[in-house]
């Protein structure tokens, strides 16, 4: 059964989001229950990214518009680290409340990770809230400049700290960390690095995370909703359906016809964050005669399969009249949370 093709609530054009992006206030972002805990439990961190908002409303008023953008960027890097430390902190405190659980766990994972599973489902919440409030204008921010600057590098390593410490808290083995410990210590030595470099390394230490939850036989709790809200603000719409989550977008295609290779390489970020079984994709296109758009779906077939090596996605058209030409959405069946 395929599922329903659900209205999209969508930007009117690029620019309007883009303002939604730099109109955002400091109470907005520093506001939420979870920054409050952040300023509780990780004060450094916390005050790190309340001094880089601070510089890019500086810069605002000098009306430096590169130099505010970067500075907002590393306030939300360095608040996402907050978070997710934070949260870290609470996952010990609550360790005792969520012993029962354990049993359950012990079932789906092949050796002893109870333990493990309880930082998990916890710090894996915190790290779908951290990358879901930073990952577009984070990824932005590297793409738009040749070297990253330092107070940007810096708030990357920190992450990428914060990501192998979750990768190892789940399983993964010195084998696994040791390299890209290394390659994180190389950077920071170096301080001024290519962004395609620093982005390398965080995408490398969000994979190893990915490659951990794939050694468990279903998703944990708490995996739809995790799926869902970061895959919010990598640009995607999102909901939560009998039949798994349903995830749509009208960025696929450029204005062109030609396969966006931002927005793949974002939803290939979803695969590899949760890797547990199909998706299935529909195309909303105008006429199922339409060589135009068959030719446009076979090129994004092509990139995906080259992205996907388990062939995990399977695509097909559907003439809609509620979606615009061009819209995807493909439902991760596996993810279904009771």
């Amino acid at each position: 059964m395929r599922p329903y093709l659900l209205p999209i609530v969508a930007c009117v054009a690029a620019v309007a989001c883009a303002a939604q992006q730099t109109t955002r206030t400091s109470d907005e972002l520093f506001a939420s229950p979870a920054a409050e805990a952040a300023r509780e439990h990780a004060p450094d961190l916390y005050g790190r990214a309340k001094s880089a908002w601070a510089a890019a409303d500086e810069a605002q008023r000098r009306k430096d518009r590169p130099a505010a953008d970067d500075h907002r960027a590393e306030a939300r890097l360095w608040l996402a680290a907050a978070i997710t430390e934070a949260d870290r902190i609470q996952v010990d405190r609550r360790r005792a409340e969520v012993q029962s659980e354990e049993e359950r766990w012990a079932k789906q994972l092949a050796r002893d990770q109870e333990a493990a599973a309880v930082v998990a489902q916890d710090i894996s919440s915190a790290q779908a809230r951290a990358v879901a409030r930073k990952e577009v204008e984070r990824l932005e921010a590297l793409q738009d400049s040749s070297v990253v600057s330092g107070g940007t590098l810096d708030a990357v390593l920190a992450r990428v700290r914060l990501n192998l410490a979750l990768a190892e808290a789940i399983g993964a083995t010195d084998e696994q960390l040791l390299p890209l410990r290394e390659r994180a210590e190389l950077v920071a030595r170096k301080g001024a690095v290519p962004a395609e470099t620093a982005q390398a390394l965080l995408s490398k230490s969000e994979e190893l995370i990915g490659a951990m939850r794939a050694d468990w036989p279903e998703p944990g709790p708490g995996a739809a909703t995790e799926l869902v809200e970061t895959a919010v603000v990598k640009g995607f719409s999102a909901d939560r359906l009998p039949t798994g989550v349903l995830i749509r977008s009208d960025r696929f295609f450029t204005s062109a016809g030609q396969v966006s290779n931002t927005t793949v390489e974002r939803f290939h970020e979803l695969l590899v964050g949760f890797p547990h079984g199909p998706i299935v994709c529909q195309v909303a296109v105008p006429e199922l005669q339409s060589r135009d758009w068959a030719r446009r779906i076979a090129r994004l077939i092509e990139r995906l399969r080259r992205m996907d090596d388990r062939g995990r996605v399977a695509i097909s058209m559907a003439v809609s009249k509620s979606l615009g030409a061009g819209v995807v959405q493909c439902t991760f069946a596996a993810y279904r949370d009771p």
